[in-house]
């Protein structure tokens, strides 16, 4: 998969193996992967980036 390629909140919770509720605690608590929105409407939808959730995963790496 393409690194720059874009996932929603349900697809990165999947590819990260969490559910979708802790995406958008993991957002409000600003403790999550970068993220952004496209548009300015309320509903407009959260992506992330392939790259980044992995940026995310091997910063968190414990036991190396």
């Amino acid at each position: 998969m393409n690194p720059r390629a874009k996932l929603t909140t349900e697809q990165a919770a999947i590819y990260l193996g969490v559910s979708p509720r802790t995406m958008e605690r993991m957002r409000a608590d600003n403790r999550g992967p970068e993220w952004f929105k496209v548009g300015d409407a309320i509903n407009s939808p959260c992506l992330y980036e392939l790259a980044d959730l992995d940026m995310w995963v091997r910063a968190r790496k414990r036991g190396r």
